[in-house]
């Protein structure tokens, strides 16, 4: 019933192993392309926004756009759903922050040391080792701020994982190896009671995602909770014809769970 998390730096090999555990276990793989695909069936526009925006560093103007919302919405709730199965792996895009309450849920990190990830690029990518210096170099300030902008964490930091492995004195089938011994004491935390927490959560990230990408205006404030007996609605609302759209959005998206509404008009 584990659910695996993988977050890594390029370079480093961590799609490699999470394909592998994936293969070994019979888990499902979840990775960015599996994600677009799905944002995708929202429209072509959310797909074009998304493929824009991922692992990139948003601008301030960005953040308090309702394309970058309404992605990461998308995003979220993709990934939500698909922890709801379980036997999943989910590769990056803050899977670790995102399901750091699930008991039965393993949040990795794979790093290694600069030069270590400079001759893997080289080798895969076929481009010269200052060429693949820079790549990597770009890719990290860009997934570091994106990551930054959306949690408000540094990706880096080990607290915010349950074990991370330096590949720079370790194969890949040694992480492999470990990481199994890891889900299979996953396992054993798993209840029924955490597994009907994390499909509230699930729930309440899809009306989030169905309203933001349903309205034509932004909403910073707009928060969707589940407490255990219903969906609630919270913040900061201009006009009655907006909350009226909000409500029937999440009532028809939330069904049968009953939709609690806070939203409060400004200066209210």
């Amino acid at each position: 019933m584990a659910i695996l998390t993988i977050g890594r730096e390029s370079g480093a090999g961590g799609e490699e192993i999470a394909k592998k555990v994936a293969g070994k276990l019979g888990y499902e793989f979840v990775a960015r392309e599996a994600i677009f695909d799905e944002i995708g069936e929202y429209g072509e526009e959310w797909a074009k926004w998304g493929k824009e925006m991922d692992d990139h560093k948003p601008s301030l103007w960005e953040r308090y756009d309702l394309s970058f919302a309404g992605f990461v919405a998308l995003k979220e709730s993709i990934m939500f759903q698909h922890a709801t199965r379980n036997n999943v792996v989910l590769m990056g895009r803050g899977g670790n922050w995102m399901l750091s309450d699930v008991p039965y849920a393993l949040r990795v990190r794979i790093m290694a040391p600069m030069d270590k990830r400079v001759e893997n690029i080289v080798k895969k990518d076929a481009v010269d080792t200052e060429t693949a210096r820079e790549m990597l170099e770009n890719a990290d300030e860009e997934r570091s701020a994106y990551l930054k902008a959306i949690y408000h964490k540094d990706w880096t930091k080990a607290k915010y994982y349950d074990i991370v492995f330096d590949m720079g004195n370790l194969s890949e089938d040694e992480v492999v190896k470990m990481i199994l011994g890891e889900l299979e004491a996953k396992d054993k935390k798993f209840t029924s009671n955490a597994e009907e927490k994390l499909g509230q959560t699930a729930l309440a990230s899809k009306v989030k995602a169905q309203i933001i990408t349903g309205l034509s205006s932004f909403i910073p404030t707009l928060e969707v909770v589940h407490d255990g007996k219903e969906i609630v609605l919270k913040g900061t609302i201009h006009k009655a014809e907006e909350k009226k759209t909000i409500l029937e959005i999440a009532e028809k998206t939330a069904a049968p769970t009953p939709v609690k509404d806070e939203l409060h008009y400004r200066g209210a």
